[in-house]
């Protein structure tokens, strides 16, 4: 038996290159049907997110494709060069195998340590090459386990706790202030790259209404389009910071957009309801003496990286639980991968022992008895059978049962017994 992963990663690859090699869409399943063909007898599962691109192989010895025959398929596949990826690539073997999509499914290897988009992708991933056909009983058995450990490891360290961007921060302190947001209304002020971050997020809160606000009026109305919002004219703000309850503020403007004494004519037409102002601006959009107002609260962006520090030094110090974790499951899955392994050529030798031995017999048989009729022969030759699969029923059944438990020891000392007990040969590891 035989594993390897071949692939890149945001710590192995720049974007260029992952998106390069990228299965995306129907690429995968065509993918898989590639590498089925060209590399048969063997299990694909392909991984392919916007951080990572991984091709997992598993089979016999002889069947699983070398490194370099995955790589010449790449090139084939994206019709690029090897020149272009060939030097960010990174494999693992065998147990490594195991460890390793058990890390990414508990995202200890994403970009965002206890991100739980990876999880997803994992469980798409393996769902995609069983639908290819492209999966047989070891990956079922690794993704299966990679599914169950990242959810163990989430459930026992806590390392989805907390969130660790500026944007995902500033919702999670909306939804402290506010108890419920369906008769709210939200301002996002800019319709950049973080202001779409923002509004992405701000979506899970499905606020009443959301307002977005640009300099450029087609950038506004585009996010506001997406995001299911209103584009306000820019030279409305005034207005549209009457109506809001949130305000998060993401332009690149050089200096602030929004003065105390604005703001102050702000609340009082809003009669001093409570505001929330969160504002990740750099520079700064607000005046931050707005904070000092009644009834306004007020963040800029270093408040809100530094309740992002915490939660991510929060999530660090489930690390070395989450690997203490990983290490004794990978331990388990690979040690019950090998038993499995093993007890099928066992029971393969055993049954192709037993049937040398029937036929044997019955050629002796035969050859004394040559008065049998056919039908004689026959009615012998099945009572033969069923004897040697009434005897042989019992080991058979003990065997399965017995390396589908945690032993870590090797070869599985049942086997060993089999193979003694049954006079075949040494064990062997195809």
């Amino acid at each position: 038996m035989r594993l390897l992963a071949l692939g890149v990663d945001h710590r192995s690859a720049p974007a260029s290159v992952r998106e390069a090699l990228a299965f995306d869409g129907p690429k995968c399943a065509t993918g898989l049907e590639l590498l089925a063909q060209t590399f048969p007898g063997n299990e694909f599962v392909i991984l392919s997110t916007c951080n990572r691109v991984e091709l997992y192989v598993a089979g016999g010895l002889e069947q699983v494709p070398e490194p370099d025959a995955l790589t010449e398929l790449l090139v084939q596949f994206h019709g690029i060069p090897t020149e272009v990826f060939g030097g960010h690539l990174v494999s693992y073997h065998d147990e490594g195998v195991v460890g390793h999509v058990f890390r990414v499914a508990a995202s200890l290897e994403s970009l965002v340590l206890g991100e739980g988009q990876i999880l997803g992708q994992v469980r798409d991933a393996y769902q995609a090459a069983v639908a290819c056909q492209t999966v047989g009983p070891i990956f079922h058995k690794v993704f299966q386990d990679a599914i169950r450990v990242g959810k163990m490891v989430r459930a026992q360290t806590g390392m989805d706790q907390g969130k660790v961007s500026v944007a995902s921060v500033a919702v999670d302190l909306a939804r402290e202030v506010f108890d419920s947001f369906a008769d709210k209304t939200v301002l996002v002020l800019g319709a950049g790259k973080m202001g779409e971050v923002t509004l992405q997020h701000l979506k899970g809160l499905s606020p009443g209404t959301i307002l977005v606000t640009n300099r450029s009026a087609e950038k506004a109305e585009a996010a506001a389009a997406r995001w299911g919002g209103r584009a306000v004219p820019f030279d409305r703000l005034g207005q549209a910071l009457i109506e809001a309850d949130l305000v998060i503020s993401t332009t690149a403007a050089n200096e602030p957009i929004v003065s105390l004494e604005m703001y102050q004519r702000v609340q009082r037409a809003r009669r001093n309801r409570l505001a929330l102002i969160l504002d990740i601006a750099i520079p700064r959009d607000f005046d931050p003496r707005i904070g000092d107002l009644d009834q306004v609260t007020l963040y800029h962006v270093d408040d809100l990286r530094a309740f992002a520090e915490q939660n991510r030094l929060q999530r660090q110090k489930g690390i070395d639980p989450a690997l203490a974790i990983i290490e004794r499951e990978t331990a388990t899955c690979y040690a019950l991968l090998r038993h499995q392994h093993d007890a099928g050529h066992v029971l393969r030798e055993l049954g192709d022992h037993a049937d040398l031995i029937r036929r044997r017999e019955l050629d002796k048989l035969f050859a004394s008895m040559p008065h049998f009729s056919e039908t004689d022969r026959a009615a012998i030759a099945h009572m033969a059978l069923r004897f040697q699969n009434q005897v042989l029923h019992h080991p058979r059944a003990a065997v399965r049962s017995a390396v589908t438990e945690p032993h870590h020891g090797h070869p599985h000392p049942l086997l060993a017994a089999v193979r003694h007990l049954f006079g075949l040969d040494s064990l062997k590891r195809l």
